[in-house]
């Protein structure tokens, strides 16, 4: 009877003990996810930006960063906005906050186009949002992946392209691109980026990137980036930042990838 009561006595010690350490394991991975701080970096031109309105904007930081002629667009409490000249436009905007903010960057940052309305864009922002809430990591949403971009790219060359977001056409219709200096994009990967490879490309400017991938990179290394894009609101080289968005913050090994599809 002594003995039964004893071996039953220690199970229930080791069951009460397992439990403990799974509580305290679940307690202690509940604390890094609201300890993670994420920013949701936002290029706008002239949208309205009411497709904030479907997230749980208390979860992030919000900037704007206005490069349009009005200030139309929702206000949220946790929103931060700040007014840029209309040059480069997702590209400009997203270096442009690492750059001024490099000593006070987010775990993660989110790094958005003002016109997720569209229905392609929107389904994209809401998968990556998704996918952030359920890893607890950034994440970069791939459209295409190849061997090789820069060799797959190589002679691409864009002169003319039309925004198409009708809200941003209402106020600027332009088309003509202002050329690279350097060019086809093979080129101009190889000038600024040597000889690494990079196999995924996303499009839409629609990403997110880990705070330990960006700060792997000197602040000096971003302004030099920036500078071809700081003399137009239409140029090509914003279109071969498009395609080398895993290049600029290379190697990305804080940041997961997962296709679109």
């Amino acid at each position: 009877m002594t003995y039964n009561f004893l071996l039953t006595f220690f199970l229930l010690i080791i069951i009460i003990l397992l439990l403990l350490y799974t509580c305290i394991c679940e307690n202690y991975s509940n604390i890094d996810i609201n300890n993670k701080s994420i920013d949701i970096v936002i290029s706008r031109y002239n949208e309205n930006l009411e497709w904030l309105k479907e997230i749980n904007e208390e979860k992030f930081n919000i900037i704007v960063y206005n490069k349009g002629i009005n200030d139309n667009f929702i206000k949220l409490p946790n929103m931060t906005i700040i007014n840029l000249d209309n040059v480069g436009r997702e590209s400009h905007t997203y270096l442009y906050h690492i750059i001024n903010n490099y000593n006070n960057l987010a775990d993660i940052t989110i790094f958005l186009p003002g016109s997720c309305d569209m229905q392609h864009k929107y389904n994209k922002m809401k998968k990556l949002l998704n996918f952030i809430n359920l890893k607890n990591k950034a994440i970069l949403i791939y459209d295409f992946k190849y061997e090789n971009v820069k060799n797959v790219l190589y002679n691409f060359t864009i002169e003319n392209y039309q925004g198409t977001n009708q809200q941003n056409k209402e106020i600027n219709p332009e088309f003509k691109l202002e050329l690279s200096e350097i060019r086809p994009y093979g080129k101009w990967f190889k000038h600024y980026f040597n000889d690494i490879i990079i196999q995924h490309i996303t499009y839409c400017s629609i990403f997110s990137v880990d705070k330990k991938d960006i700060l792997q990179h000197s602040k000096e290394y971003y302004e030099n980036l920036i500078k071809q894009l700081n003399n137009s609101s239409n140029s090509e080289a914003i279109h071969y930042f498009e395609r080398s968005w895993e290049a600029v913050f290379y190697p990305m090994n804080n940041t997961l990838f997962f296709p679109l599809s």
